[in-house]
C-alpha cells in the first residue's frame, strides 16, 4: 500500500520533466528559425535571398518584355502601361524637381561651387549655350526646355509608335518612339532594326524621347507653346499639347489627330496606371 503513492509521485515528476525539456526544445527551434530571415528561400541545399532574386528579375525587366504573349486589346495595353509608366512618371518627377530648383535660384546673386556645377550640368544636358557668367544666365531658354512632357502624351506616343510594345523596333531596339539614329552614328548590331536608335533599356528610350522634344530645334514651337501655358498659369496636359507637336511625323496634322483620338480612346486606362 505504501508503494502506490510513491509510484504516483514518480509519474508526476516524470511528466514535469518532460514538459520542461519539450519547452526548451521548442525555444531552440524558434531561435533557429528566427536566425534565418523570411526573405531567405531554400533551393536544394542552398539558401537564396528573395530580395536578390527580385533584383535579378528587375535587372532583366529593364528591356521590353515580349508583350505579344498577352491577348490583344485591354490585357496587352495594361501590360504595356505597367511596363512603361513607372519610367515616364519617374522622369517627369526628376524634371519637375530640377525645374523647381532653377525657379528657386533665378534671382540669386551668390552661387556656391556646387550650385554652379549643377547649373552648368543642366545647361549642357539641355543644350543651352551659356558663357558661365552668373549675371547672364539664359533663364528663359532654360525654363523653356527644362519642363515635363505630359505623362499621358508620352504613354500615348509610345503605344502608337510601338504598337503597344509589339513592333519589331520596340522588341529588338527597345525603341518605343520610332526614333531614327543620326547619320554616321548608327550602330547596326546583329538582330537590330537598322537606321533606328538602339537603347539598352526602356528607361533609356523614354529619356531619349523626352530629351529630343526638349532640345531639338525641330520642336521649338512645341516648347514655345508649353512656355505660354506656363505663363498663363495653365496646366500642361496631353489634351493641350498633342496638337502642338509639329514635325514629328511626315503625316503632319493627321498624325496629331490620330494621336489625340488614340489618347481619348485610352484615357481612362492610362489614367489608371499613373
Amino acid at each position: 500500500m505504501i508503494l502506490t503513492p510513491i509510484r504516483r509521485y514518480g509519474a508526476v515528476i516524470l511528466m514535469l520533466l518532460t514538459v520542461v525539456f519539450s519547452g526548451e526544445a521548442l525555444a531552440k527551434t524558434h531561435t533557429a528559425t528566427a536566425d534565418h530571415p523570411s526573405h531567405l528561400l531554400k533551393t536544394g541545399n542552398k539558401q537564396v535571398s528573395s530580395k536578390k532574386e527580385y533584383s535579378r528579375n528587375s535587372a532583366k525587366s529593364r528591356s521590353l518584355p515580349d508583350l505579344r504573349k498577352y491577348p490583344s486589346g485591354t490585357p496587352r495595353k495594361k501590360a504595356f502601361l505597367r511596363t512603361v509608366m513607372p519610367y515616364i512618371t519617374s522622369l517627369n518627377a526628376e524634371i519637375t524637381a530640377e525645374r523647381n530648383w532653377l525657379i528657386e535660384k533665378q534671382y540669386q546673386n551668390r552661387w556656391s561651387p556646387s550650385e554652379l556645377a549643377r547649373i552648368h550640368d543642366i545647361a549642357k544636358r539641355y543644350k543651352v549655350s551659356w558663357s558661365g557668367n552668373t549675371r547672364r544666365i539664359p533663364w528663359n531658354t532654360l525654363l523653356e526646355r527644362v519642363d515635363i512632357i505630359p505623362t499621358s502624351m508620352v504613354a500615348t506616343m509610345a503605344a502608337a509608335e510601338s504598337g503597344w510594345g509589339t513592333s519589331k523596333l520596340a522588341r529588338s531596339n527597345n525603341n518605343l518612339f520610332g526614333m531614327k539614329c543620326t547619320k554616321g552614328r548608327c550602330v547596326n548590331a546583329p538582330g537590330k532594326v537598322k537606321g533606328y536608335s538602339q537603347f539598352a533599356s526602356v528607361k533609356e528610350s523614354v529619356s531619349a524621347y523626352v530629351a529630343n522634344l526638349n532640345t531639338h530645334p525641330a520642336y521649338a514651337s512645341f516648347r514655345k507653346s508649353r512656355a505660354q501655358l506656363r505663363k498663363a498659369d495653365r496646366e500642361i496636359t496631353a489634351t493641350a499639347m498633342i496638337h502642338k507637336l509639329k514635325g514629328y511625323s511626315t503625316r503632319g496634322q493627321s498624325y496629331n489627330n490620330y494621336l489625340f483620338a488614340m489618347y481619348q480612346n485610352n484615357q481612362r486606362l492610362i489614367a489608371a496606371h499613373m
